[in-house]
């Protein structure tokens, strides 16, 4: 995690996150992850993901197990990315989904002191870039307690040249897609027709939108 660190802190290392890559499915084309983010500051910054990038256009979706989630959505101008055109903040709380958008690079976060336990749906068929990620110190802003110790700051990373105002935003049920806040992600794997939206996004890219998936708070 130094990489990608406010500041990076000396001393015994601390798992920060841990993920359950390719849970078994009967769908070979999706992948199923689950991630849990331990409660604990590094440093001031809360507790986060690496961060990373899909090639091309794939989308992923996140359910939340339990604790409450927050994602910093990033998307860049195609041939620079250190300049980014559009950022948000999605927060979720335990039953919710959230589409991570194609296009757009992400960090997980937990906010709360509670562990966040997260399971995830992508396709199969790439592997995540991290590198983007890494040579940029982490995402373009860092989440950090506040001097009060209840207060989330937000301090631009200095490696981007192009930083927007973050928009806060909740996610919303796409019925287009079968995404409901009364059906687990995890039903949707008994009829996988339903899952094309990962597999074959370019379909739906009229529904994988900020507009459709989510609304501002």
């Amino acid at each position: 995690m130094s990489p990608v660190l406010f500041q990076p802190q000396p001393g015994d290392e601390k798992v920060v996150y841990e993920v359950r890559r390719g849970e078994p499915l009967d769908n070979p084309k999706i992948r199923y992850d689950q991630t849990t983010i331990f409660p604990g500051k590094i440093g001031r910054e809360l507790p986060k993901t690496f961060g990373h990038y899909h090639p091309k256009k794939f989308p992923e979706i996140f359910e939340v197990i339990s604790g409450q989630a927050w994602w910093l959505l990033q998307r860049p101008q195609r041939q620079n990315p250190k300049a980014i055109d559009e950022i948000y903040l999605v927060a979720a709380l335990a039953g919710e989904k959230a589409m991570m958008l194609p296009g757009f690079g992400f960090i997980s976060v937990n906010p709360g002191k509670k562990k966040l336990i997260m399971a995830n749906w992508v396709s199969s068929e790439f592997e995540n870039d991290y590198e983007t990620y890494e040579n940029l110190r982490g995402a373009a802003y860092y989440l950090l307690e506040g001097p009060d110790g209840k207060s989330v700051e937000f301090e631009k990373n200095s490696y981007y040249e192009k930083v927007p105002e973050i928009i806060k935003l909740r996610p919303k049920e796409i019925p287009e897609l079968g995404i409901l806040k009364s059906k687990p992600l995890y039903e949707m794997i008994k009829t996988p027709e339903k899952l094309e939206f990962l597999t074959h996004p370019e379909k739906y890219l009229d529904i994988l939108t900020i507009e459709k998936c989510f609304k501002k708070i």
